[in-house]
C-alpha cells in the first residue's frame, strides 16, 4: 500500500514539475503610444505618454530603454526594445523593435 501511494506522488509531482509558467518583464507599450512619440518632444511628456523607462542609465540621462523580455520554460523567446535619445530636454531620435514595420523583424534570443 504504501508503495503505491508513494509511485502515486511521485507521478503528480511530476506531472507538475513539466508545466512552466511563461513570464513577461519590462515596459509593455501600446502600438498607439509609440506613434504618439515625436522629436522635440520632453522627457516630460514622453513619460507620461510612455511611463518611465525599464533601464535609465546614470551615466547617460539622454539615453531612455524600453525593453519587454519573454521568457517560457527558463528561455528567452522574445525581446522588444525601444531607445530614445535626448539632447537638452529634447527628443531627437528614437530606434529599436518593439513594433516594427512589416519588413522588419522582432529580434529572436536564441
Amino acid at each position: 500500500m504504501k508503495i503505491i501511494v508513494i509511485a502515486l506522488l511521485l507521478s503528480i509531482f511530476s506531472l507538475t514539475a513539466c508545466y512552466k509558467t511563461a513570464v513577461q518583464q519590462g515596459n509593455i507599450l501600446k502600438q498607439e503610444d509609440i506613434d504618439e512619440i515625436k522629436p522635440g518632444m520632453t522627457k516630460q511628456q514622453v513619460a507620461i505618454v510612455l511611463g518611465t523607462p525599464t533601464i535609465a542609465d546614470p551615466f547617460n540621462q539622454d539615453r531612455w530603454d524600453y525593453i519587454n523580455t519573454q521568457k517560457s520554460k527558463g528561455e528567452f523567446k522574445k525581446l522588444k526594445k525601444f531607445t530614445l535619445y535626448f539632447e537638452d530636454n529634447l527628443l531627437v531620435k528614437t530606434e529599436g523593435n518593439y513594433y516594427p514595420k512589416d519588413e522588419e523583424i522582432t529580434t529572436e534570443v536564441d
